[in-house]
């Protein structure tokens, strides 16, 4: 079993946001993620009730994932730490967890 690669990352509140991810193989190369969706989560602790969900884009032969949120969203975000997933699903329904780690909303001076 190999660990779940950590990424942090920092969101600005009230602006738009996006990150691309990339997954590898073991070899280094892109990973083919033709068939694949994905899904990404954030939230204020592991345990909360209450989430954003990104937006996800893959871009299949690169390897490449793309999440995203709105400013309408950040904005609605509460500054500080947040804990984020991005989890994808194969054509055959096997559900893995690409990346995960710490997010940092930052609030903007105009919010």
């Amino acid at each position: 079993m190999t660990a779940t690669p950590v990424v942090n990352i920092v969101i600005p509140q009230a602006a738009d946001f996006s990150q691309i991810l990339t997954k590898k193989n073991s070899d280094g190369s892109a990973f083919n993620l033709t068939g694949y969706s994905g899904e990404a989560v954030l939230k204020k602790h592991p345990s909360s009730t209450s989430s954003t969900s990104f937006s996800v884009g893959i871009t299949s032969l690169t390897g490449q994932v793309t999440i995203s949120l709105t400013d309408v969203q950040t904005l609605a975000l509460e500054s500080g730490r947040h804990r984020y997933d991005v989890r994808l699903t194969a054509s055959d329904g096997t559900i893995s967890r690409m990346v995960e780690g710490s997010a940092m909303v930052s609030a903007g001076i105009s919010t």
